[in-house]
């Protein structure tokens, strides 16, 4: 068999494998639609609580963000340009937490905060973490930050130390060189993480329901003035009113909301591969 023969069979072979993939996913999607219909659609967008549970799941996902980001940069950046003892064990104890299943980490949340240590801070404070918003935006920050980390150290290794060597031999101090050289020149990849962060908190499940629960039919005084105010009683964040609305009977309903989560995931990944065709552009600065 000649040299052309071989590269041509070992092309055929990529791009089949390429069809086969390309084939299941989207079949796992559109085998998925004759699970619903206009009508349950209709239905969905005209409950006041599906609305309330879109603003609850961009909320919590957005303050989880922005939690992620004071954490997990200078948490990445230490990571990523000192030797310290124990670095290699932070290393996997985050690489850990990417693997391990949602439902364990919510599990562990909901064990943590009914130890009597924090039991008895919750009881001084008058408040209870446990099936609270708060619990909500602890399940989602301990995923998120975990893929943050992940992207933002990446985003830092990608930064060449001699750039910062020379900053630094120019007089600059560490923060300044940090502020003014490292994080310009990483920015990319440090949205890149913002954008995983924030949809790994919107996707979040296991986790949620296990040390949050299901808020819609609690009774309204159970909730807290700031969610009144916030307008997100009622409401569960959409991959928990998913689940919801499935084990209620609603599968119409249940198959929309799924749906909605797909259409925002995938923005989410677009916007990704934007970010990183614009970091391998020629020509770019």
């Amino acid at each position: 068999m000649s040299t052309r023969s071989r590269s041509r069979g070992f092309e055929s072979a990529l791009w089949a494998a390429i069809g086969l993939v390309l084939a299941g996913s989207v079949w796992l999607f559109a085998s998925s639609l004759y699970q619903t219909d206009r009508d349950a659609v209709a239905t969905l967008l005209a409950r006041p609580w599906f609305w309330r549970s879109v603003w609850l799941s961009v909320l919590t996902a957005t303050v989880t963000t922005s939690c992620a980001l004071v954490l997990g940069i200078p948490t990445a950046y230490a990571i990523s340009r000192f030797a310290f003892r124990g670095r290699a064990a932070v290393s996997v104890v985050l690489d850990a937490i990417l693997v391990l299943p949602a439902s364990t980490v919510g599990l562990s949340l909901m064990v943590a905060f009914q130890y009597p240590p924090l039991l008895a801070l919750q009881d001084a404070l008058g408040f209870r973490v446990v099936h609270s918003l708060a619990a909500v935006i602890l399940a989602q920050l301990v995923l998120s930050l975990a893929f943050g980390i992940q992207a933002w150290r990446a985003a830092f290794d990608d930064v060449n130390p001699r750039c910062e060597l020379v900053a630094r031999s120019l007089g600059s101090s560490r923060t300044r060189t940090l502020l003014t050289v490292t994080l310009p020149m990483a920015k990319g990849g440090l949205v890149a993480g913002v954008v995983l962060a924030w949809t790994r908190a919107m996707a979040e499940f296991g986790a949620v329901l296990l040390v949050a629960g299901t808020f819609r039919m609690r009774d309204a005084g159970q909730f807290s003035q700031l969610a009144r105010w916030l307008g997100i009683t009622n409401a569960d964040v959409l991959s928990v009113g998913m689940w919801m609305e499935i084990e209620g009977g609603r599968t119409g309903q249940g198959v929309a909301i799924a749906f909605a989560l797909v259409l925002i995931c995938a923005a989410s990944v677009y916007l990704l591969h934007r970010l990183a065709s614009g970091r391998r552009a020629p020509g770019r600065t």
